[in-house]
């Protein structure tokens, strides 16, 4: 049975959201663990690289392939798309608390939506200003905590992280409407693989002292929080706008609030309770508007 390319695009964001929305788990599992911010983001890219260029030169080699142009584009993602929001996002955490760097990141569907109209003059509709508006103020209650400022500087890091994130998800929209998803994720991965390595400098001798739960956080990293949600994500903006992507990405707080709760045993308040039902009806309404708008339209 053929999907429509909309739905298609609408569960890849959605799978996407629900893999990034276990970046939390691995990432507090392998810091309570021992392992730094720099080793652990430098080894989550290089072996989800390694991963990615064994599996496509063993069933796939065609797909390696690019246009130079194509590899330039997936160089500026991966370098200052991935791993620049990366390194800002932990640097932010550095300095303030981890609810207010969350909050800082989040604002990329904001972000997005101003690019998209000024850039490249996408209309935003009245309910989709107020879908916006509503699933912020559902975030805003999902993750409102312990807001502490340590640093002036790690504010900026964490606003920087949602704004530079902001404009990875317009460039791939926007450049890489004709290619492989996987294949751009491999370049991608790659380039922001190297860029991390060379930024955060870790001793990757330190591989072989790995402990079976620090080896599992970064093989579960780089397969559930890398590849597969970078490679639905590229895929959902083949087929959806940029801002309605970028909307539908806040599933990701909501799963890693409810991941959270289950692995970890963190309670859940009434408060973060309603902030995800809002978020939920707010994407809801958003995406079957967008729909009956389409409709309409053809």
């Amino acid at each position: 049975m053929k999907i429509n390319p909309r739905l298609r695009g609408i569960i890849e964001i959605s799978i996407g959201s629900v893999g990034f929305g276990f970046l939390g788990i691995f990432g507090k599992t392998a810091f309570n663990s021992g392992l730094s911010v720099g080793q652990f983001l430098s080894y989550r890219f290089t072996l989800a690289a390694v991963i990615l260029w064994i599996f496509l030169l063993l069933f796939k080699p065609a797909w390696v392939r690019l246009s130079k142009r194509q590899i330039f584009v997936t160089v500026l993602l991966g370098v200052f798309g991935y791993a620049f929001f990366s390194t800002l996002y932990f640097k932010a955490i550095e300095g303030v608390s981890v609810t207010l760097a969350a909050l800082l990141l989040y604002t990329y569907p904001f972000w997005v939506n101003i690019f998209s109209h000024f850039f490249t003059h996408d209309k935003i509709s009245k309910n989709e200003v107020a879908c916006l508006f509503g699933a912020s103020a559902g975030l805003l209650l999902l993750l409102w905590g312990h807001l502490e400022v340590r640093n002036f500087w790690a504010v900026l890091a964490g606003l920087g992280a949602g704004i530079s994130y902001a404009a990875y998800v317009m460039l791939s929209g926007r450049f890489q409407k004709d290619v492989r998803p996987i294949s751009s994720s491999l370049y991608v991965i790659t380039f922001g693989a190297i860029a991390l390595s060379i930024f955060h400098h870790p001793n990757f001798s330190d591989l072989k002292s790995l402990t079976p739960v620090q080896a599992s956080s970064i093989l579960g990293i780089a397969i559930i929080s890398t590849i597969i949600p970078l490679t639905m994500e590229l895929a959902a903006l083949q087929k959806l706008k940029s801002s309605e992507v970028a909307l539908l990405m806040m599933i990701e707080p909501i799963t890693a609030a409810i991941l959270g709760a289950w692995i970890f045993s963190e309670t859940l308040s009434l408060r973060q309770l309603c902030g995800a039902l809002i978020i939920a009806i707010c994407l809801v309404i958003n995406t079957l508007s967008r729909s009956k708008a389409l409709e309409r339209a053809s």
